[in-house]
């Protein structure tokens, strides 16, 4: 449901805004943003359960990743001239949960800064550099609502955390659900982008195939994750003082703004959410005194190449609104 103005340049300037947000990442790349157009260069936003995940039964993950999309569509639109503004009325209906309603118009001003930067967003699951990370970058992040911790800090939590995800069904239901043994599929995973080798691939459909794995051999697979943990100059939590739909919306939007910024600096980052999927939250938030940690990733300074993960098209996410 693509609307096409072809003789309206701000129709087309919108439309390259649009498929530029469509990078904007998501757990598992479920990808669960959807716009309907309700007028000339207005839409509505919302997130859809068609791509809710099993291990994420409170919607966090779906309305944060909304949120990132929102952030990603307000920073393209930037760098194109183009501002974007948004409504925020949150509601439920059978398809998902409506987030608001999207105005573009004419940017009045400068760009935001961090505009010239979106287009760097990646994830790398690549070992970074133990270099500690540059007092600029570390202020920004804290700006942005980031607790820094050393990796020796949390990497028990990561090990147990991951543990605990590989004897979850809901957690390997979800890996099989987006899962993709290709290179061409516009949604979920490919192994590319999860860094698996072929040895890993055998063991990765082995998971997949027992549904659980006992502790003992959750203890051999969480081990990469261990490794790559202690691979790293930090580990960043970001801190909400609650877990409403408006806060969750916009720590989508922080999230985007930090690793954005980590990638403008030249730095990486790795989101570690199994600590947050897990009981070990709650031992998180206890070592954060009390602080509701509601993201947690990796970020240091990779000299690997990320793969880039595949999208969906415009035309998946444009679509008629939901009664």
């Amino acid at each position: 449901m693509v609307v096409e103005r072809p003789d309206d340049p701000m129709a087309a300037t919108i439309h390259a805004a649009l498929e530029a947000a469509l990078r904007a990442p998501s757990a598992h790349n479920a990808q669960p943003w959807r716009l309907s157009p309700i007028g000339d260069d207005r839409y509505r936003l919302w997130y859809a359960y068609a791509d809710k995940l099993l291990a994420d039964p409170d919607d966090r993950d779906g309305i944060m990743a909304v949120g990132g999309f929102f952030e990603t569509l307000s920073l393209a639109g930037e760098s194109r001239a183009i501002g974007t503004d948004i409504e925020f009325e949150p509601r439920h209906h059978d398809a998902g949960i409506d987030l608001g309603t999207i105005t573009f118009h004419q940017l009045e001003g400068k760009p935001d800064e961090l505009a010239a930067s979106i287009d760097l967003r990646q994830c790398d699951r690549n070992p970074y550099a133990r270099t500690p990370l540059p007092p600029g970058l570390v202020r920004e992040l804290e700006a942005l609502g980031n607790v820094l911790l050393a990796p020796e800090q949390v990497d028990d939590l990561v090990a147990e955390a991951s543990i605990l995800s590989w004897m979850d069904r809901r957690f390997l239901t979800d890996l099989t659900e987006w899962t993709r043994f290709d290179d061409v599929s516009p949604d979920g995973m490919t192994l590319a982008c999860l860094r698996v080798d072929p040895l890993a691939e055998v063991a990765l459909r082995l998971a997949l195939r027992l549904g659980r794995l006992p502790r003992w051999l959750g203890w051999a697979y969480a081990r990469r994750d261990v490794r790559l943990t202690r691979a790293s100059a930090a580990m960043a939590i970001l801190i909400v003082d609650d877990r409403s739909t408006r806060s969750l919306f916009d720590a989508g939007r922080r999230l985007i703004r930090s690793w954005t910024t980590i990638n403008g600096l030249g730095h990486s980052w790795h989101p570690m959410s199994v600590v947050i999927d897990q009981p070990t939250a709650a031992d998180l938030a206890a070592r954060l005194g009390g602080r509701d940690a509601i993201a947690i990733y990796r970020v240091g300074h990779s000299t690997g190449v990320p793969a880039w993960s595949n999208r969906r098209g415009l035309e998946r996410i444009l679509v008629p609104a939901p009664n």
